[in-house]
């Protein structure tokens, strides 16, 4: 308790002097207590005959209480932060040089028992401050202790010495026998206490850079555990989950916490920890939803518990990945790789068929006007069959049109032009058919609203669009709305503009939602099925996005976005 309200308010400034301020520490208190115990346990076992020489208990008594203050106003003196460490612990260890002369006086001298305390001075000081400061302390050990010898041999001893079985040294020769035996200990004490503080501050400082290589270590892998996209997971020799990072947590929507402990077939079934090789599995999620995961497990080879030099061979890192989207891509990589086939087939097939329909359209024509220049009545059924002719050699017509158009790269010529113009322009083009007469469209764009995009293109789009939205409304009689703003981007934070038409049918069936924009795909059988298909190709090629939002019964909406550049339109028609 003691030593740790004094570490607490000392402020440190480097480690070294940290650790050094610390075995200061640990030095006073030791020597407190070692003082404290030789002394008390002498005073208990001093027996009547003598034999072990002490000064009155009051004079031991008063020892005891110089060690206790001088050793408690070190303690605190060792707080000051402009205090010299190296310094302060060299005249520690000096001091206790003294303190322990003066006990081997008062105790005998030559007979005195505490004689070996010397040591601790001595070996304090080599491990605290190396060898030099040590041999230092021994010199002054030695030079104390042959101060003790002289007075004993001159005959300057307390009074009480002879009260006990005491005698002196006899000859000269005797004395510097005991001085050269505790003289040359000291020596070579503080000689071995040098080597090994020098072993073990080269072991502490290859211990410290090892720490601090295992702590960088231990804090890259942690980074790359919690920050790495693909989920781990650890199990144990018997299947359970030890470790669980936070990207398993996004692809399952389970917590570590939840499931730390478990055995990982209790919450993943169709996880098998046993195989080696990257497998596939459908997850089912905390939320009760499925994903699509590629894993693969490996083994760990991980100190046993208990044991020094084992492995456990069954522990296992099971990393995953949802897959979902990629097997998506994938599916519509394989798609496009396929439509890409078939368009470039189909362009070349469709080309070979314009010369021939061509032909029959024209050979109709002929028939047709031949028929006009007679009497149309006179053969009706003839006449009926050229027009047959003619309207489906027509539709076929525009199918490879339209189909060449979807078939081939589009080459963009993007243009700045008056968006409201354009929309009344491309109204007049469908009224022009017959069928579409009687279409209303109401237009609820801004004058000033100008659009950079290819106009060719883009009124491709808007006319399939138009007479789709017509041929739905051809039987309620409703209007179909075409309206235009701008707004700015959610993700892009850049303007861009929202076309949409909207119409009052019947709506589109939520069962082929999905597939509208599907070549060849249609529910009427007068069309190709490729309006909406070169619609969205349309809007692709522009970097825009096409939106469908329909209910049945309730009508359709198409929105379509497209990105606006960053200048200004240099002029618009």
């Amino acid at each position: 308790m003691f030593s740790g309200n004094i570490l607490k308010n000392i402020v440190p400034v480097t480690d070294s002097d940290e650790q050094l301020r610390l075995h200061i520490l640990w030095f006073l208190l030791f020597r407190v207590i070692l003082y404290t115990l030789l002394l008390g346990i002498s005073i208990l076992l001093h027996t009547g005959d003598r034999l072990i020489i002490l000064p009155p208990d009051f004079f031991i008594f008063l020892y005891i209480l110089f060690i206790y203050t001088f050793s408690i106003s070190s303690a605190f003196f060792l707080q000051k932060r402009s205090l010299n460490l190296r310094n302060f612990a060299r005249s520690q260890t000096l001091a206790d040089t003294v303190f322990i002369a003066i006990l081997v006086y008062a105790t005998g001298c030559s007979q005195s028992i505490f004689t070996a305390i010397f040591f601790l001075p001595v070996v304090a000081s080599g491990l605290i401050l190396y060898r030099n400061s040590a041999l230092v302390t021994a010199a002054a050990a030695t030079l104390l202790y042959a101060a003790v010898l002289l007075l004993e041999f001159s005959g300057r001893v307390p009074a009480y010495f002879y009260i006990s079985r005491y005698s002196g040294i006899d000859s000269l020769l005797a004395g510097m026998n005991i001085f050269a035996v505790y003289g040359l200990t000291f020596f070579l004490i503080a000689m071995l206490s040098g080597i090994l503080a020098h072993r073990l501050r080269t072991t502490e400082d290859a211990l410290s850079r090892t720490e601090q290589e295992f702590d960088k270590l231990l804090l890259l892998y942690k980074q790359i555990f919690d920050d790495i996209m693909t989920g781990i997971i650890t199990v144990d020799d018997e299947n359970r989950i030890t470790s669980f990072n936070p990207a398993a947590e996004n692809i399952t929507g389970f917590a570590e916490s939840e499931l730390n402990g478990r055995i990982l077939q209790d919450v993943f079934p169709r996880i098998s920890p046993d195989t080696s090789e990257r497998s596939t599995a459908d997850l089912v999620r905390k939320d009760g939803r499925q994903v699509r995961i590629g894993y693969s497990c490996s083994t760990l080879n991980m100190p046993q518990k208990g044991e020094s030099g084992g492995t456990c061979a069954d522990c296992k890192v099971i990393t995953m990945q949802d897959i979902s989207r990629i097997e998506q891509m994938e599916q519509q990589v394989r798609k496009a790789e396929k439509m890409a086939a078939i368009g470039e087939m189909s362009a070349s097939i469709a080309h070979d068929f314009r010369n021939p329909l061509a032909a029959i359209s024209g050979s109709a024509q002929i028939l047709s006007m031949e028929i006009d220049d007679g009497n149309r009545m006179d053969d009706p059924t003839r006449a009926n069959l050229i027009d047959i002719i003619l309207r489906e050699s027509d539709r076929l017509a525009q199918a490879i049109t339209d189909f060449l158009l979807y078939a081939r790269p589009m080459n963009l010529e993007p243009q700045w032009f008056n968006l409201k113009q354009f929309c009344r322009k491309t109204t007049e083009i469908i009224r022009q058919d017959s069928r579409f007469r009687d279409c209303r469209i109401t237009l609820d764009i801004q004058p000033g609203l100008d659009i950079c995009a290819d106009r060719n293109l883009l009124q491709t789009a808007l006319v399939h669009l138009l007479k789709n939205s017509c041929h739905v409304t051809a039987d309620t009689g409703g209007s179909i709305y075409v309206r235009a703003c701008e707004e700015i981007g959610k993700e892009s934070g850049k303007e861009r503009i929202l076309l949409e038409i909207i119409d009052k049918g019947p709506g589109i069936d939520p069962a082929i939602k999905d597939r509208i924009f599907e070549p060849f795909f249609t529910t009427r059988e007068d069309a190709t099925g490729m309006g909406l298909a070169i619609v969205r190709q349309v809007i692709l090629s522009h970097r825009g996005i096409v939106e469908i939002d329909s209910r049945p019964g309730e009508g359709c909406t198409v929105r379509i976005r497209l990105p606006l550049p960053d200048s200004p339109p240099s002029q618009s028609e």
